[in-house]
């Protein structure tokens, strides 16, 4: 084998194994998921498994908006200024971001116990989810805090220990305290918090152990154009952040005021298996995240696009069994969770068909965050919820569960074809 041989499958194996070793942190977090969907929802059966996965997703939507996009900002500035050697500037901005959404969690913690009395009544119309959600508001601030330090681990290009630290600890730490006995909703929701918590110091741990990157210095002479501020970066990634938690957090939560907790049970874990595509989606591209951001800040397009062309490939390969199964086999999978989740087995049918268009134009949105065109992300994901709202609007109420699929479809496949055609459109070279 000659020598650029060698090079080309040494880089081939040290790009895939960087994927793979995302995919296991990941796999650690569908095994928890899975193993807790299945776990917990046999024990708190399919009535108050509705009010756990609407507090989840409360706590996921809260926790969106509390980070403002801060969290996506700072991959970029991190990538992009250790790329130039420009420390100080990645220890500024990470020590800028955290300020921030350690703020915006606190402040999201309070609103929500001052509002769970008023959201109960109003909005969901049960009084039992206002103790639910003051409980679950408990893991505000850690899920806040162990997502930002997971994307500063990605930013210092530890994607596997950024995908740990954000996805894969806590639904294993909260699997092992199921299997340990807690079996009533507010042990669960108690746990939640813990798991966020315990992941959230392990985040800080990482990162300081790699403080030392923040010390190197661009060669005496040598000018870079300045990055934009944090906040002009995150403002447009804060509404993309905020928009892509709100659609999926819509027609669950439609779905609970107009239907019944079963419903909503079998849904959320239908949706949240349709969703493993997006779990694939997102572990490959946040290991490229940071070689996107720095390949732009280079100028280096050839390799920006080669970057892309194996990220898309990446997802592909390993996505595509996975919808294969959803589309083909979505009665035996639910069976697998718990029985009378079969119910939503049409569901699961047509969401996979939509996330089989995001598993094979997967990634894009990240290359237009990576690159600086997270206001065209802004405007497709608004586009998005335009669409998302009057389906779910139009569809839920007659069609219950079934119109909360047709809407989820529609609106992840609209996002994987519109950001393909913007990256065709404003980075041709990159594609």
């Amino acid at each position: 084998m000659s020598l650029a041989s060698r090079r080309s499958l040494v880089a081939l194996v040290t790009t895939y194994g960087a994927y793979a070793g995302a995919l296991m942190a990941r796999g650690l977090e569908l095994v928890g998921k899975l193993g807790l969907y299945m776990l917990g929802a046999r024990v708190l059966g399919v009535h108050d498994s509705g009010y756990f996965f609407l507090c989840l997703t409360w706590v996921g939507l809260i926790a969106t908006v509390a980070r403002a996009g801060f969290e996506k900002a700072v991959i970029r500035h991190m990538a992009a200024e250790l790329a130039v050697d420009r420390g100080r500037e990645a220890r500024r901005a990470f020590l800028h971001g955290t300020g921030l959404v350690t703020l915006g969690g606190s402040l999201a913690t309070l609103g929500t116990v001052a509002l769970a009395g008023p959201l109960a009544e109003y909005v969901f119309r049960d009084p039992m989810v206002a103790p639910a959600l003051i409980i679950s508001s408990l893991a505000i601030l850690p899920q806040v805090l162990c997502t930002f330090m997971g994307h500063a681990l990605v930013g210092f290009h530890r994607g596997a220990a950024g995908q740990l630290v954000q996805n894969g600890l806590w639904p294993m730490l909260m699997l092992a305290a199921v299997a340990a006995g807690v079996h009533s909703l507010e042990g669960v929701l108690y746990a939640l918090a813990a798991a966020n918590l315990a992941a959230a110091v392990l985040g800080v741990v990482l990162v300081v152990r790699e403080r030392h990157r923040f010390h190197v210095t661009p060669p005496s002479g040598t000018v870079s154009e300045a990055m934009p501020a944090l906040w002009r970066t995150a403002m447009p990634l804060g509404v993309v952040e905020m928009v892509q938690m709100f659609l999926a957090s819509l027609p669950v939560l439609l779905l609970a005021a107009f239907g019944l907790p079963s419903a909503v049970g079998a849904f959320s874990v239908a949706n949240r298996i349709s969703m493993l595509i997006w779990v694939v989606s997102t572990s490959i591209g946040v290991v490229a995240a940071p070689s996107f951001a720095a390949r732009h800040r280079q100028d280096d397009w050839d390799g920006l696009k080669a970057l892309n062309r194996k990220v898309r490939l990446a997802v592909a390969v390993f996505g595509s069994p996975i919808v294969a199964a959803m589309i083909f086999f979505p009665t035996p999978i639910l069976h697998l969770i718990g029985p009378g989740f079969e119910i939503a087995a049409p569901a699961l049918m047509v969401m996979g068909v939509g996330q089989l268009i995001n598993c094979l134009l997967s990634c894009q949105d990240i290359m237009l965050s990576m690159t600086g065109f997270g206001s065209v992300l802004r405007w497709l994901n608004t586009a998005q919820l335009v669409v998302c709202c009057t389906l779910c609007a139009a569809l839920i109420p007659p069609f219950g569960m079934m119109g909360a699929a047709v809407a989820t479809a529609v609106f992840a496949a609209q996002g994987a074809i519109g950001t393909t055609l913007a990256v065709r459109r404003y980075l041709p070279r990159a594609f």
